[in-house]
C-alpha cells in the first residue's frame, strides 16, 4: 500500500505542534506542502532538520526550485521520495531513476542494477577503487507514456574518484567526503555529474537528467536510518 505522504507528514508533524515542540515545527508542516511548481524554493535551518521526523531530501533542477520529499519507501538498494505536490523521484545512491508527475525527468533507466555509482559509493575510500567497473551504458527514457510521447536517450558514461572535501550536510554535522566524478555522454549531449561519498552511501548528487530539465541536485537532508547501518 502506499502512503499517501502529504497527510503522513502533515499529520505527524501536528501531533509534534500538540506535544509542545517548538514553534519551528508548525513551519515544517508547510514544507509538507511544497511541490515542484508553484514556489520559489525553500532551505531549513539546522534545527528544523533535526526535528524534522522522516528521512528526506531536497531536490531540485535547473527548470524548478528546491523542494523537500519525504521518503515513502525503501526497496533494496532503492528509494522512493514524494513531495507534498505528490511527485515521486526513485533514486538509487542518489542517482534518479525514474519519476512521476514531473515533466522532463525520466521515466525509465534501464541497466539500473549494474550502475557502478553504487560500487564506487561503498569502496570510495580506498585509493583506487580497481574492483569497480568505470563504464555504463544504459537507455533513458524521457517524455509521456500516455500521450506516447517518449524520447529515447542513449548514455554511456565513465566513473573516476576525485579528491577528498569537506562538505557540510544540512543537518549541520561537518563531514569529510569523496568525489566521485562521471563524464559521459547521452546522445550528443555531454555531461558533467558529482557525487559525495562518505561511509558507504551518497550525501550529494549533482546530475544531468535530460535536455527539458538539465541538471538536477538531490541532497541527502534526513538520513534513512537503513543507509546508517
Amino acid at each position: 500500500m502506499r502512503i499517501n505522504s502529504r497527510l503522513l507528514v502533515t499529520s505527524a508533524l501536528s501531533l509534534l505542534v500538540l506535544a509542545g515542540c517548538s514553534t519551528r515545527v508548525k513551519n515544517m508542516v508547510d514544507t509538507a506542502e511544497t511541490a515542484f511548481f508553484g514556489h520559489k524554493g525553500l532551505e531549513l535551518t539546522v534545527e528544523e532538520v533535526s526535528d524534522y521526523p522522516y528521512a528526506a531530501a531536497y531536490v531540485r533542477t535547473d527548470k524548478f526550485p528546491q523542494v523537500v520529499a519525504v521518503l515513502d519507501r525503501a526497496v533494496g538498494s532503492q528509494r522512493v521520495y514524494r513531495t507534498g505536490g505528490e511527485e515521486a523521484i526513485t533514486t538509487q545512491y542518489g542517482r534518479i531513476l525514474t519519476a512521476a508527475g514531473i515533466p522532463g525527468m525520466p521515466l525509465f533507466t534501464s541497466a539500473w542494477s549494474t550502475d557502478p555509482l553504487v560500487c564506487y559509493a561503498k569502496h570510495a575510500a580506498r585509493t583506487t577503487a580497481t574492483e569497480c567497473d568505470n563504464t555504463w551504458q544504459r537507455q533513458v527514457e524521457v517524455g509521456n507514456y500516455g500521450e506516447n510521447d517518449i524520447s529515447k536517450w542513449q548514455v554511456s558514461s565513465r566513473f573516476s574518484v576525485g579528491t577528498e572535501r569537506d562538505y557540510q550536510h544540512p543537518d549541520g554535522t561537518q563531514l569529510r567526503v569523496i568525489e566521485i566524478r562521471e563524464q559521459g555522454q547521452a546522445n550528443r549531449q555531454e555531461f558533467s555529474n558529482t557525487f559525495y561519498a562518505v561511509d558507504g552511501r551518497i550525501v550529494y548528487a549533482k546530475q544531468w537528467v535530460s535536455p527539458g530539465i538539465g541538471y538536477a541536485v538531490w541532497r541527502e537532508m534526513k538520513p534513512f536510518d537503513g543507509d546508517l547501518q
